[in-house]
């Protein structure tokens, strides 16, 4: 990935790079930034071509990357003159392109606004419980739609749930809420994600699994960049 990320950067132009969004963040903040930062958007390229996908599963906050990525595509094939590198398309589920965290900005760890899939449960309660919501009384009439609670709920809830906590959200004075709603959220959470921490569990008591999963992956995936990459030198004249 190196060696094509080197390859690449000869034809990504600097005004690209420039609107990266690390890029302007960093500039933002004042940072001193390195060309580790600067670079890493044709990094992330290098991984994605790299591998000949046809779609990259995407939240609405990674899109600018595959969009860079399909640029340096593009601008490879144009200088070379011959289709080398497929442009991927965007994956993007709509109701997960961007989860609201507990503080209602989108969910992430750099934030610290995050409820863990691997919480404990004293922890996940306290993270659930401290999702921000207006300050409607109990029997008042509430918006679903613009709740962060039930954005949650509607992700990760029964279809047959999240219509019945959405009446309840929009009929008053039968003394339902926030609360309530953050209640049946964490329920929802710990029914929907016991499969997974049990899968967890068993995995760590079993690194192997997980070791053999990577070893075979990590052939298959390094016999497609080899031919990938012996497309490259030869079209680019590095062999």
């Amino acid at each position: 990935l190196p060696k094509m990320s080197f390859i690449l950067q000869n034809v990504t132009p600097y005004s690209l790079m420039l609107r990266a969004h690390a890029f302007k963040d960093a500039e933002a903040k004042n940072s001193d930034i390195n060309m580790g930062t600067f670079n890493y958007p044709i990094l992330m390229t290098a991984d994605i071509l790299g591998y000949d996908v046809d779609a990259v599963p995407v939240g609405k906050d990674q899109l600018q990357h595959l969009e860079m990525s399909r640029d340096i595509a593009r601008n490879f094939n144009s200088t070379y003159k011959k289709e080398i590198f497929k442009e991927p398309e965007a994956m993007i589920v709509e109701a997960l392109a961007t989860l609201p965290g507990t503080d209602g900005r989108k969910m992430s760890k750099s934030y610290d606004n995050f409820i863990g899939v691997f919480d404990d449960e004293k922890t996940m309660k306290k993270r659930v419980m401290s999702i921000m919501t207006d300050s409607l009384w109990v029997d008042d009439i509430k918006n679903p739609d613009t709740c962060n609670v039930f954005a949650l709920i509607n992700v990760f809830g029964t279809s047959d749930e999240v219509e019945t906590i959405r009446q309840k959200y929009l009929t008053p004075n039968i003394g339902f809420g926030y609360g309530h709603a953050k209640s049946a959220l964490l329920d929802i959470l710990q029914r929907y994600l016991s499969g997974y921490r049990e899968a967890r569990e068993n995995l760590l008591k079993h690194p192997e699994i997980v070791e053999e999963k990577l070893r075979l992956g990590a052939i298959e995936m390094n016999k497609r960049l080899d031919v990938k990459m012996q497309e490259v030198r030869e079209v680019v004249g590095v062999n």
